[in-house]
């Protein structure tokens, strides 16, 4: 190794060709290095000092193959090839092509011809000799874009040829030069330059790692198919993605999910100090090497573990979810949304582990939909994510859990109280009237429940993409103004209330000021040329009765919540056993203290039914009430035959019991600790008997949905329903201790 000052002058001598290995990254310089860049060279030419650009590491290919001095950079690529972009735009400007073929060009003497002194990989070879060949001063254009393109044209764009001296550039700028010979080993500089904080991607590591020139074949059969394909490949995993308050590279963010996974692997009894250490995102390619020598991993096994699980994710992890569009139902559209624009960047390893080992697309799309509620619910809730990352990147892998049945009760295994608990359907209600969000997070919730809200049924117009959707308060932050304040309410109350989700809508546009804090009827209807909410609200399902309501007010907004948060109770099941519907319903409306002006709000579904004229109940205990009415008109029917008429098909999806009907044996022997509540034990009447002498308990768990069948079973029994909506009165409540 040979290490000294060198001009650029010295480097670029006409005679020596640098070649950019197949393994190095893409040109990635952007506007910023390219304006500081043109600056440096601008101080340069003003001051004739010498000017230090840093280190440049160069390697020795063999000679003899090539008429030229052939070198390898190890690093430098990404200045070099500012360098050439550069010097070309100037020589057009200054009709001096002589010079920039004498340093960037390179004469085979034998051949006659001339070929470019800097030789580009594989992904930007195509651009960077199209700019090289230009002959005329004038922007590139073409059907594509690169870097490349980018950096030539700014340079086009932005140099003052009075204000660069070539000449001057050639003798004063300056680097270290560190010359390698053809035996010594690259990775070890390799390792030298990330340590010195050279800011080269995991994967660009990796691939040194695994590869050298001698397997160069299994390299370009391997790796390039899946991350240097094309343009339109590398573009993806270069591409910035927002983990937790940083920004990676794609395939950064893909080499941490990937090592999460492995590292769960129970055969692999990787320590738990390890773990701690692996799971880390810094330092990430040392901890692949560390894992690889210290777990005895065979670099070609992880090698073809890798590319599976990176064909995976390019073909399912979409960072540009937020600028298309989105389905209703359970799948990894949507839970690419929850990564990417609620940034739940923990969920990845998961959802990878679970597109690789679970093959079955229903059964998948049911896991996706539950892990859908569970963010959701938690975000309406804004839970407490302490151990949060665990859950997705350790416990849920490390345990195998692949089926929908098993992630249900891993979460349900969970009590209310701990930190991560599945909140219950009055929690989701209560945090509807209560809760503010930052606009994003709010905004997507909103998304989110109106894609799946107005799946199935027929629109005018289809969704545009969440980009384009921006969030409207309907009473205004600023209501002061134009909304007078009501005798029977605080300011207080009021915050409240204009935060919550009731009063927040989505709109694909951006109201005008003047609207957006006007008086309710010039806000909905808008003023001369600027529109207001009802233009905006077309076809959108949660703004359907918002837009006929005369009046807006804490009234207009309690109800809202609440339709909210029946339609995120549908949407984003639980299916964990609730408190009876009439007892939940005495606790509703009551503020949580004299003076705190919050009220808790627990309303959920609170429909009941009658049975043949009696009063009428909840759904549980009408349906118990039912069995017993049908099992007393038949008394000749066995266990088995009752449970062949009521059977588990009849039940409410999603929910965990043993069927509809459950035998006093099969309770006792049931390990599950909301088993009380799944069954008519505790219900009046609740424990009834077979002819032939079986006791059972009835299934309690119904949602509005899950009664269509009973009713149609009822019915065609004789029997005699009657249906009453009953909704909670919390508009006559909520306020009460003001009045």
């Amino acid at each position: 190794m040979d290490a000294g000052t060198k001009q650029l002058a010295d480097i670029l001598n006409g005679n020596r060709v640098l070649e950019v290995p197949y393994y190095q990254r893409s040109y990635v310089w952007k506007e910023e290095q390219w304006s500081r860049f043109l600056s440096d060279m601008e101080y340069i030419t003003s001051t004739g000092r010498d000017y230090f650009l840093g280190s440049i590491i160069l390697k020795q290919q063999p000679t003899g193959i090539s008429p030229f001095d052939v070198q390898s950079i190890i690093d430098g690529q990404q200045r070099f090839t500012t360098f050439a972009l550069f010097f070309k735009s100037l020589c057009l400007k200054t009709d001096d092509m002589e010079t920039f073929e004498s340093k960037f060009m390179v004469r085979d003497r034998k051949t006659k011809t001339r070929q470019t002194a800097i030789r580009h990989s594989i992904n930007d070879r195509e651009d960077f000799e199209k700019i090289v060949a230009l002959q005329t001063d004038e922007p590139f254009t073409s059907l594509h874009t690169s870097n490349i393109i980018r950096a030539y044209n700014y340079f086009q764009a932005n140099i003052n040829p009075d204000k660069i001296d070539i000449d001057t550039l050639l003798n004063h700028v300056i680097f270290i030069g560190i010359s390698l010979q053809q035996g010594e080993d690259e990775q070890v500089i390799f390792d030298t330059i990330n340590s010195l904080g050279v800011r080269l991607t995991t994967g660009e590591l990796l691939k040194n790692y695994f590869f050298t020139e001698s397997t160069r074949e299994e390299y370009e059969e391997l790796w390039m198919p899946i991350f240097e394909k094309d343009r339109a490949m590398s573009n993806y995993w270069d591409e910035e993605v927002n983990s937790g308050r940083l920004k990676r590279a794609n395939i950064d963010f893909f080499f941490t999910a990937y090592l999460n996974i492995k590292i769960q692997d129970p055969a692999l009894k990787v320590s738990g100090d390890h773990k701690i250490r692996y799971r880390r995102s810094e330092g990430l390619f040392n901890n692949y090497k560390d894992f690889i020598t210290t777990y005895g991993q065979k670099k070609k096994d992880m090698i073809y573990d890798i590319l599976d699980y990176a064909l995976i994710y390019h073909e399912n992890i979409n960072p540009e979810i937020a600028k298309g569009e989105i389905p209703g139902t359970p799948g990894i559209e949507r839970i690419n949304f929850l990564i990417f624009v609620l940034e739940y960047t923990t969920i990845v390893p998961y959802v990878l582990y679970l597109l690789k080992n679970v093959p079955d697309t229903a059964e998948r799309n049911a896991m996706f939909g539950y892990i859908e509620s569970y963010i959701l619910r938690r975000q309406i809730c804004k839970s407490d994510n302490k151990n949060f990352s665990d859950l997705f990147s350790e416990n849920l892998i490390l345990n195998q859990v692949t089926t929908f049945e098993s992630l249900k009760d891993y979460i349900e295994s969970k009590d209310e109280n701990q930190a991560l608990a599945l909140p219950l359907d009055r929690q989701i209600t209560r945090c509807c009237h209560t809760q503010s969000y930052p606009n994003k997070k709010s905004l997507a919730i909103l998304y989110l429940l109106e894609t799946a809200v107005r799946e199935g049924k027929p629109h005018a117009t289809r969704l545009y993409p969440f980009e384009r959707y921006s969030l409207e308060h309907l009473m205004p932050k600023s209501w002061e103004e134009s909304w007078p304040l009501p005798d029977n309410v605080t300011e207080e109350q009021r915050d409240t209330a204009v935060g919550c989700l009731g009063n927040l809508a989505m709109i694909p546009g951006k109201l005008n000021s003047s609207i957006s804090n006007a008086s309710w009827a010039v806000k909905k209807d808008g003023k001369g040329k600027n529109q207001g909410i009802t233009y905006y609200a077309s076809d959108i399902e949660l703004l359907a009765d918002v837009v006929s309501s005369p009046v807006w007010n804490e009234e207009n907004i309690s109800e809202r919540a609440d339709w909210i948060a029946r339609k995120a109770n549908e949407v984003w099941p639980s299916y964990l056993p609730e408190e009876d519907d009439s007892d939940v319903s005495e606790s509703v409306g009551i503020p949580e203290s004299e003076d705190s002006g919050t009220a808790r709000n627990m309303s959920q579904d609170y429909t009941q039914f009658s049975l043949n004229g009696a009063r009428a109940t909840s759904k549980s205990q009408f349906v118990t009430d039912f069995v017993r009415a049908y099992v007393q008109k038949h008394p000749e029917k066995t266990f088995a035959e009752l449970r062949n008429v009521f059977s588990i098909d009849l039940c409410s999806k999603g929910y965990k019991f043993i069927g509809f009907l459950c035998s006093e044996e099969e309770y006792e022997a049931w390990d599950n600790k909301y088993k009380s509540k799944r069954y008519s034990i505790n219900k009046p009447g609740g424990r009834l008997s077979s002819a032939d002498g079986i006791s059972f308990y009835v299934n309690t768990q119904w949602s509005i949905d899950g009664m269509d069948g009973i009713l149609k079973l009822a019915k065609s029994e004789g029997f005699k329903v009657t249906r009453q909506e009953h909704s909670t009165p919390l508009r006559h409540r909520l306020f009460s201790r003001n009045q």
